[in-house]
């Protein structure tokens, strides 16, 4: 029973969080089209699922497992997407004709394979304590100790680069 209410709690997370995001994505859209009640009420309902996914967030913290093992298997989802995944889900994209998605994809993919590089530095030691992390905003690259001139997976400006703490 209690494993069935952890699985429910984690999905409760997921739903909330994907529900937030898109309820922030339409609030927008409708603000623009000059619609401002239902664009209130859409921040609204947003800002009420975020505060919902981080108490079923907070309810899963006290569910986490072994650090270790979390790594391992971060390690083994990353390595998947990066190889397997999201290579697939470009190829079926440009096959139905969303290049865009496509596009999106293979970001995706060389994103995860930073990741990857970056999380394995971390297991094997070779990480320095004194790493500074830049996240790009529009694709959310990770740069390392600096920010390049020009992201080197969809070509941002150094501007769109935040360091994370």
């Amino acid at each position: 029973m209690s494993d069935t209410i952890d699985q429910e709690m984690a999905l409760a997370f997921a739903m909330m969080s994907k529900s937030s995001a898109l309820n922030k994505l339409y609030a927008a859209k409708v603000k623009r089209e000059k619609n401002i009640l239902f664009s209130k009420l859409l921040f609204s309902i947003s800002r009420s699922e975020t505060i919902h996914a981080r108490r079923s967030l907070m309810y899963i913290r006290g569910k986490l497992i072994d650090s270790t093992e979390y790594l391992k298997q971060l390690l083994y989802v990353k390595q998947k997407n990066f190889s397997i995944k999201y290579p697939e889900i470009s190829k079926l994209s440009i096959d139905a004709g969303k290049k865009k998605a496509s596009e999106a994809f293979d970001q995706f993919s060389k994103v995860e394979k930073v990741h990857l590089k970056l999380l394995k530095e971390i297991l094997n030691g070779s990480a320095d304590e004194s790493a500074k992390y830049y996240v790009c905003h529009i694709c959310g690259y990770i740069a390392k100790d600096e920010i390049p001139p020009k992201c080197p997976i969809c070509n941002a400006v150094q501007e769109k680069f935040r360091l994370e703490d």
